[in-house]
């Protein structure tokens, strides 16, 4: 007696189902405004280049929350947090004037926790900490003592992870325009000579 094969309706109903809704998702992401990144960010500091290929092109409105300094000075503490499509990117630096407060020792120590990447820029030093690059340039105050100018560059990506090869890359390039940025502008660090290229892993 020969067996009769069912046709195969469940699975084809359902490969149906979810096309569409994948077709639905895509037509509601479609419909979200663009984030409109301006060309310069953080009161025109920054050129907004880099920081618009870490936002998502659609969703949350773009915005931006200028704490201190400006484009032409820059006081002891600098910080800029640029938001937008559910994601966001934040900029600080500091100004550490005393080998005490925080040194080399210190930026290796911290380079050296489980989890964190050792970076090395030229003759300066840094590390990757989840989410956050954090770049470190050696300076000298006016008597000539030991000035280190810590830049902070940090990205909260929702649901990506911050630590995707991509994203660390795209953070750290950004993190290394920051500090020349910064390096140019505080006067204990302007004849530094930093390198044009990121930082490296090691």
């Amino acid at each position: 007696m020969r067996t009769v094969r069912k046709p195969l309706v469940a699975p084809v109903s359902l490969g149906v189902v979810v096309l569409a809704g994948l077709g639905a998702w895509a037509w509601w992401a479609s419909q979200e405004p663009a984030v409109a990144v301006p060309d310069r960010v953080c009161a025109g500091a920054l050129p907004a280049g880099p920081v618009r290929d870490l936002l998502p092109g659609h969703g949350e409105a773009y915005a931006e929350d200028y704490l201190y300094g400006s484009d032409t000075s820059v006081s002891t503490v600098w910080k800029c947090s640029l938001s937008g499509g559910g994601a966001s990117v934040h900029f600080s630096n500091l100004l550490i004037l005393s080998e005490e407060d925080y040194g080399h020792r210190d930026i290796a120590r911290d380079a050296a926790e489980p989890g964190n990447t050792p970076l090395s820029w030229g003759a300066e030093k840094g590390y990757i900490e989840k989410g956050r690059v954090s770049l470190f340039v050696g300076c000298k105050g006016s008597k000539g003592s030991p000035v280190m100018l810590e830049v902070n560059v940090r990205v909260d990506k929702g649901d990506t992870d911050p630590k995707h090869p991509a994203t660390r890359k795209k953070v750290t390039a950004l993190a290394a325009d920051f500090a020349r940025f910064m390096a140019a502008r505080v006067d204990h660090c302007a004849s530094v000579e930093l390198p044009d290229s990121a930082p490296v892993p090691g």
